[in-house]
């Protein structure tokens, strides 16, 4: 079972990594580092779309029914608080870009912004501070590093959908041979590289290192770096490998390789973007294996702390997504085994089934899912309608839609919407400066705690 796989991942991350900073480590360098009054390293992660539901599915996913204890987690022993998420608009639910604008500046803001106030005009982010004061700075993103998340934290652009003007920011130096960033690690390489407009022999020929081959990590070995692995966001981990920890693993080697030539600290934003793109498909396997590649980047950012003790990392989420609840249809069930032995995505599943014949599905879905359909299940999978004018899209949204409420059904998987939610989400943090998080917070308090760090 593929949730035998899960429940050893992190800790094998952790132990690999362990073994690896016992070989290269001097320990008295972190004793040094230990007692230096050199504000900390701040590794800030952010669920895009974890709220407390999500951990707790992870959670109970990799334990066992019935057994006499939980499977921990690398979440279990780092919360510190709660905080709300409402933007800065004429509602309580946020987007991804209003609450990372105020996870990143401290400032409320609209529904789309990105770094920028609900009159428009530019807010100073963490990263931006960070650079004024000569710190190391960067960012990882499982999704486009010109989406919401990671665009809040170095650019400023009235609305989110600006992706090829936020990839024109990020590309553009801030001085010779000096951009915003010190690396740049995840997806969006079709924003650098398109028909107007072609960055990458401009970057390199400017001196920065530009890959696009997720295997040519390990040759990274100066910064400035940017990494573009895919036209769009990465592959959802469920039908690849998980890829956030050993982006992390890359992104701190560098960073910790030139913080020994600086004696600077750095600011490196990790962002697990697709937890919120399973949320929305209401895919609740997607979800739980975009969690644990969450989950294997901790581990590798608390083993670098266990060598460098002056780090402080702060976890939270912007939002939550899709509603989910553990138990559905008035059942006091919910059947973690049944979703852990799900093999692919909604989206993968559903874009393969569009190119075959219908006559095709069952067999190709059947060992996929592997849940007991009825003759009837299956009827309603094999008859949906489209109209003949539908895009692919719609007719990927259509069967999704089937496909939840039978895997729902058979799991007591529930949803709410396809949209985000209000709920509050979980702070989580550890290091110098994690007791200011404790407690109940709004959002942009994370952010003050943060730049009052940098000054």
């Amino acid at each position: 079972m593929r949730k035998s796989v899960l429940s050893l991942a992190v800790l094998g991350t952790l132990a690999a990594f362990n073994l690896s900073g016992c070989q290269t480590t001097d320990n008295a360098n972190a004793e040094v580092e230990a007692a230096t009054t050199q504000p900390p390293n701040i590794i800030y992660m952010i669920g895009d779309g974890m709220g407390f539901e999500f951990i707790s599915a992870y959670r109970y996913a990799n334990s066992t029914l019935g057994a006499d204890t939980l499977t921990p987690t690398v979440f279990d022993d780092l919360l510190v608080g709660a905080a709300t998420t409402y933007p800065d608009d004429d509602t309580w639910v946020t987007d991804s870009a209003a609450s990372a604008t105020a996870l990143a500046t401290g400032v409320k803001s609209y529904n789309g912004a990105i770094g920028v106030d609900t009159e428009q005009h530019p807010q100073q982010t963490l990263m931006e501070l960070a650079r004024q004061h000569g710190w190391l700075t960067g960012a990882i993103s499982t999704s486009q590093v010109t989406h919401a998340t990671p665009a809040s934290f170095f650019t400023h652009h009235p609305s989110r959908r600006e992706y090829h003007a936020i990839a024109d920011s990020l590309a553009t130096p801030i001085a010779p041979g000096k951009w915003s960033f010190d690396v740049l690690l995840g997806g969006g390489y079709a924003d650098f590289s398109r028909a107007d407009k072609d960055w990458l022999p401009e970057l390199r020929e400017q001196g920065m290192t530009i890959i696009t081959e997720f295997e040519q990590m390990d040759g990274l070995t100066r910064l400035p770096a940017m990494g573009l692995f895919a036209p769009v966001g990465l592959p959802h981990a469920i039908d690849d490998q998980p890829r956030l920890a050993s982006m992390t693993t890359t992104a701190l080697r560098l960073l910790e390789q030139q913080q020994r030539e600086q004696q600077k600290p750095f600011a490196l934003m990790i962002e697990g973007s697709q937890i919120d793109w399973c949320g929305h498909a209401n895919d609740i396997a997607c979800a739980i294996h975009e969690i644990e590649d969450f989950a294997q980047a901790i581990a590798v950012v608390r083993e670098f702390m266990q060598r460098h003790p002056n780090t402080l990392l702060v976890i939270t989420a912007d939002h939550s997504t899709g509603g989910l609840t553990l138990g559905q249809g008035g059942e006091y069930a919910w059947h973690s085994d049944k979703v852990m032995r799900i093999q692919n995505s909604l989206q993968h599943l559903t874009t393969a089934m569009l190119e075959m014949p219908r006559s095709e599905w069952r067999d190709y879905l059947g060992p996929r899912l592997n849940l007991a359909f009825t003759e009837a299940e299956w009827d309603a999978v094999l008859s949906v309608e489209f109209a003949a004018d539908s895009s692919t899209r719609t007719q990927q949204r259509q069967l999704g839609a089937v496909l939840v409420q039978l895997i729902s059904e058979h799991t007591r998987t529930g949803w709410t919407t396809t949209g985000h939610t209000a709920v509050d989400v979980p702070i989580l943090a550890e290091g110098p400066g994690a007791d200011e998080l404790r407690g109940y917070r709004d959002n942009t308090e994370i952010a003050k705690v943060l730049l009052e760090l940098v000054k």
